[in-house]
């Protein structure tokens, strides 16, 4: 017998998505569905027929910007896991937006006290160090008001008697010099 294979053209659908062969003992063109599947759970598995098998990862996107999506090899399962927007610092109020992702905003120290330098520590968080309204001159008054900070005022050195002159000096404080009343 003459193989009918030999005496057609080639069996070709054009179809990618078709295994096409020739049936020698009828010389028939069989076209058989091609069945792609790449066997990872975590693929889309199709076929196109102008470019055969396609294997495209499947789409875990949650669209929150606090998760990690990923696909579970094992099952193709979703995963989802929660993002941890902690950057380890007492400095910062640390929290996750849906639409934005980790937002890590600064801590307020402000304690509205003038008399404080505040400040903050990323290991300890804020602090509040108490200011110095010493001036170093002996002839003023210092001291802090929390609402309006230092205030250095002289130093009234008057001791009420007419017969001295008050005076102040740094270093030494207040004097009182007897006066002369020899006219």
């Amino acid at each position: 017998t003459v193989d009918g294979c030999v005496q057609k053209p080639k069996c070709d659908d054009q179809n990618g998505c078709t295994a096409d062969t020739c049936n020698p003992d009828t010389g028939n063109c069989d076209y058989e569905i091609l069945v792609c599947g790449d066997s990872n759970p975590c693929s889309v598995d199709s076929c196109d027929p102008a470019n055969g098998c396609a294997f495209t990862d499947k789409t875990c996107d949650d669209n929150n910007a606090c998760s990690n999506d990923s696909c579970d090899p094992e099952t193709g399962f979703c995963i989802h896991s929660v993002i941890d927007c902690d950057d380890g610092s007492f400095c910062s109020i640390d929290y996750c937006d849906p639409a934005e992702g980790c937002i890590n905003t600064p801590v307020a120290c402000d304690d509205d006290d003038a008399c404080t330098v505040d400040g903050c520590n990323p290991s300890i968080g804020c602090y509040h160090n108490a200011i110095s309204c010493n001036d170093g001159n002996d002839c003023t008054n210092d001291y802090c008001d929390p609402g309006n900070g230092c205030h250095n005022t002289p130093v009234i050195c008057t001791d009420s008697n007419p017969c001295t002159d008050d005076v102040c000096k740094n270093g030494v404080g207040c004097e009182h010099l007897q006066t002369s009343c020899d006219d």
